[in-house]
């Protein structure tokens, strides 16, 4: 039957069919505007996301005062409500629940308009997907706003790699506008902006709250924002800078003893359900009604502090969690205190809960515990196979780990099957011998590496107890023997990956000597597939490490090691896992040009490059040998004393080095220039064709969209 059987008096324009007689078909190419909104957005932010499961909310009963005053606000008919609501308070006393609770009933009685929850993990600290994640979740509610955005987004779609206040135009103010003109109003709607102080870039901090202030003094939109973080003294001077104050209703949660009777009520049923989950019925209460008022004492208002207690406890199955009880109970006896009186118990409650990990699994407890500490790639939260393969930890070690931490942290299941995930693939073959038509796409990649599930901390505040060395002790994260130990098994596993592969042409190959990617996992998938892409992943890891590599070297016992690192096979294993072309994350830019890894620290990021610490690095591996300078050709005297004024110059200085020894190696060069505003390197094996491409294109490459003129 012919597509068009019954339809008559049609036009042809362009690549669209208008019809006359109830026919109407439409054909775009490409994906939709909503479509690259979406893929521009972080869905992990929405109030109700899945990632989100294990994210706080207010205990039924507790904190309704405030439930009540910000949901009222939020729904209020009053045009001389103010437009902002600013809930402001320390670590661990409940700011998060509160928002999630309130955003979630907004969004149960339909008066939500978006709500973005940062988090120093993953995704949600990436200020560039705020607007666009905010614009996302509003074109689902708003039918009219939808169209307008589509065909905007659709029609640019660089409007989502745009600036902050750029996307907030085009995406949010642009088509309200639009919408006020068509006769089409938008009510007023509530925005909740939780964690602000978690954003990455304090810069970007300060530039939502000036576009905020902007909207509410110049009413471009309708919606009242919510915003709740830390009370932060950089944050309350934006406020004042911009003078958003006299539009903020500004609230200060404390750490109070006002709290008691919430935190009491609290640990009454968390307790209650504890039994019931056991299906126990004890003979006398418990606990018993003196032991309550000792841990609401020792919370001292700190939701945090009871909310750890029933995990800790709650972590038995059947018994046990009697004594478990009376060991929190016997810390909180113990005479002394520690420093900052604040958190001094909850403190307490962490070492007792470390102190319980049995010995055989310390010291992969310690290196998981470093690297959520200090990873800062795009991720959601940490992922279980790409962690364990890294360090050689098994599944049964790890899931050990996550028994005894389970107060602290939460294991959370890969999300769906791999099969589902990517139906068109033989899962039988390596990702990089599948089809041509084959990609490992970012968000691809980035669900392989989830194939075993995430790990992320349950709350902030035990990451700033282990990282502060007076608050932590013998558990402090970054102490040296720990930081040893971590980069020393971080190195010893990149021989045993590398010796795995050999190069051929552009690319690792599988030696001989190895039967498939599983055999180089300490926790295979079990598909070459996904195993293949863990193996070269985790290789790829070790490249991005290369300055604490170079610290080690200064360090006796590590130097061989640092020596045997092949970073040739790195830089390979990067140029497969990375499509050649432009990469951007927050702070940083990559282009993979013909085998090349060049790198940009943007303008907008130069605060967060240490320069003295780069170059001081740098001083030291040389030192130790695991580095040094590289000269294409013999240089004279002049040259050199000219390369190294250059390099030691304040205004623009350069550095050119050899990494690793004979085939293993690699060249590195770096420029900075201060005036520019600009820290650029690459890596690369062909120094000279490297240096070309980046002397021609070194101001261009990383401008999107960008195509090599080569």
């Amino acid at each position: 039957m012919s597509t068009f059987y019954g339809a008559h008096n049609f036009v042809v324009t362009g690549s669209e069919f208008i019809g006359h007689q109830n026919v109407q078909i439409h054909q775009t190419s490409g994906p939709s505007g909503i479509d690259i909104l979406r893929e521009a957005s972080t869905p992990e932010a929405a109030v109700d996301a899945g990632e989100r499961g294990y994210d706080p909310t207010c205990h039924p009963g507790t904190r309704e005062q405030y439930i009540k005053d910000i949901t009222g606000w939020a729904t209020t008919t009053d045009s001389d409500q103010l437009p902002v609501y600013w809930m402001k308070g320390p670590a661990g006393v409940g700011k998060s629940a509160i928002a999630q609770t309130c955003a979630r009933a907004m969004k149960d009685s339909s008066h939500l308009g978006a709500a973005f929850f940062f988090s120093v993990n993953g995704r949600r600290k990436d200020h560039t997907r705020f607007f666009p994640t905010l614009a996302y979740q509003l074109a689902t509610i708003l039918p009219d706003y939808r169209k307008i955005v589509d065909s905007r987004v659709h029609n640019d779609k660089t409007l989502v790699t745009k600036t902050m206040s750029a996307q907030f135009e085009s995406l949010i103010v642009e088509p309200l506008r639009t919408l006020r003109e068509q006769g089409s109003e938008v009510r007023r709607r509530p925005i909740f902006i939780d964690g602000l102080d978690e954003c990455e870039s304090q810069d970007a901090q300060a530039e939502i709250i000036k576009l905020i202030a902007a909207s509410v003094q110049t009413r471009s939109t309708p919606f009242c924002w919510a915003i709740f973080s830390r009370a932060e003294r950089q944050i309350a001077s934006i406020f004042a800078l911009v003078h958003i104050s006299p539009l903020c209703c500004t609230v200060y949660l404390p750490i109070s003893r006002d709290n008691d009777k919430d935190v009491e009520l609290y640990l009454r049923d968390g307790f209650k359900n504890m039994l019931q989950r056991r299906n126990m019925v004890l003979s006398t209460p418990w606990p018993a009604e003196e032991d309550i008022k000792k841990l609401v004492d020792a919370a001292a208002g700190l939701f945090a502090y009871a909310a750890t207690v029933l995990r800790f406890i709650d972590k038995h199955s059947r018994s046990g969690f009697r004594e478990t009880l009376q060991a929190v109970l016997d810390l909180i006896a113990k005479p002394g205190s520690r420093s900052l009186p604040i958190f001094s118990n909850l403190d307490n409650l962490y070492i007792l809960i470390l102190q319980r990990v049995p010995d055989d699994i310390l010291r992969p407890m310690n290196m998981l515990l470093y690297w959520m500490t200090i990873r800062g790639w795009d991720d959601r939260n940490v992922e279980a196979a790409l962690a364990c393969n890294v360090f050689g930890i098994s599944e049964t070690a790890f899931k050990t780990i996550c028994h005894y931490l389970q107060a602290v942290v939460a294991y959370q299941e890969p999300p769906q099957s791999i099969q589902k995930l990517v139906p068109t693939v033989d899962l039988a073959r390596s990702f990089y011998h599948q089809g041509s038509s084959f990609k490992l796409n970012t968000s691809l990649r980035d669900q392989l590496l989830e194939v075993h599930g995430t790990i992320p901390l349950l709350h902030k505040s035990f990451l700033k107890f282990l990282v502060d060395s007076s608050r932590s002790s013998a558990f402090y994260a970054h102490s040296a023997p720990i930081i040893q130990g971590f980069w020393v098994c971080l190195l010893q596993q990149q021989i045993r990956f590398a010796s795995g592969y050999i190069i051929e042409g552009s690319r690792l190959e599988l030696a001989s000597r190895t039967a498939n990617s599983s055999t180089l996992l300490s926790w295979p998938q079990g598909s070459e597939f996904v195993d293949s892409c863990l193996a070269i992943y985790a290789l790829y890891t070790f490249s991005n490490n290369t300055r604490f590599l170079w610290t080690l070297g200064a360090n006796a016992d590590a130097s061989p090691l640092v020596m045997k690192f092949d970073h040739r096979k790195s830089l390979i294993a990067e140029t497969m896992i990375y499509a050649p072309g432009r990469h951007a994350y927050p702070g940083e830019r990559i282009q993979i040009i013909e085998g090349n890894v060049f790198k940009c620290i943007p303008p907008e990021a130069q605060d967060q490059f240490d320069l003295a610490l780069f170059q001081a690095l740098l001083t030291k591996a040389e030192k130790v040998g695991s580095i040094k300078a590289f000269h294409p050709l013999a240089p004279s005297f002049l040259e050199s004393m000219i390369n190294m004024y250059s390099r030691h110059k304040a205004c623009k200085c350069h550095g050119l080095y050899k990494i690793g020894g004979g085939e293993k190696s690699v060249i590195l060069y770096w420029e900075y220039d201060k005036q520019r505003r600009y820290f650029h390197q690459f890596r690369a094996v062909d120094y000279e064709r490297a240096m070309r491409i980046y002397k021609a294109e070194k101001y261009r490459m990383w401008d999107k969209p960008w195509v090599p003129p080569f």
